[in-house]
């Protein structure tokens, strides 16, 4: 098949995703676990997705985070963190934030979560790259900032490996409020 052709530099187990929606689990647009040749079946059964990506599944995340920024017209940009991935509705274990936010300011709202004892390392578990996720929050939080025409930045789940493995972005969404406009070099 195509995907398997495309994907075929990639070492399984593969994750298939359905593009062409926000919540990508909740409309059955994430196949886990795939060998190549199972990319073509799965990708039969995706009937509402616009396109689709292949990647390499990623390991087993300390933990998952969901990382949401926003710009509102009265208070300005509002940044949400909080234990992401499918659960994240569930648990709605969150903080919010008014930017701007420092490193501090993040590492502190990531402390005052309900679940933060599972980024510690609880109950003799690894702790999570916290300093890692800090500086991609940070990133993040200054991309909106710097960057009028984006409305809405939601990143579920940001993945962290344990301390000093880094994180992973393994779903996001950008929502532009107006076109980006590139301008054409006058030389």
């Amino acid at each position: 098949s195509d995907l398997a052709e495309a994907a075929s530099g990639l070492t399984a187990p593969l994750v298939l995703k359905g593009l062409g929606h926000a919540h990508k689990s909740e409309a059955g647009l994430v196949r886990l676990g795939l060998t190549h040749d199972g990319l073509a079946e799965a990708a039969a059964a995706m009937e509402m997705a616009q396109g689709f990506l292949v990647e390499e599944m990623a390991q087993t995340p300390v933990a998952e985070l969901l990382v949401g920024l926003r710009r509102d017209p009265v208070y300005g940009v509002s940044l949400t963190v909080g234990i992401g991935g499918v659960a994240a509705e569930l648990l709605c274990d969150v903080a919010t934030l008014i930017l701007p936010a420092d490193r501090d300011d993040i590492r502190a709202a990531l402390n005052g979560l309900r679940l933060a004892p599972i980024l510690t390392g609880y109950r003799g578990r690894p702790a999570a790259d916290i300093d890692a996720a800090v500086d991609a929050i940070a990133l993040l939080c200054r991309m909106i900032e710097t960057s009028p025409a984006i409305d809405e930045i939601e990143v579920n789940p940001l993945m962290l490996a344990q301390a000093g493995g880094g994180v992973l972005a393994l779903d996001a969404v950008i929502w532009n409020t107006a076109p980006i406009v590139q301008k054409e070099d006058a030389s």
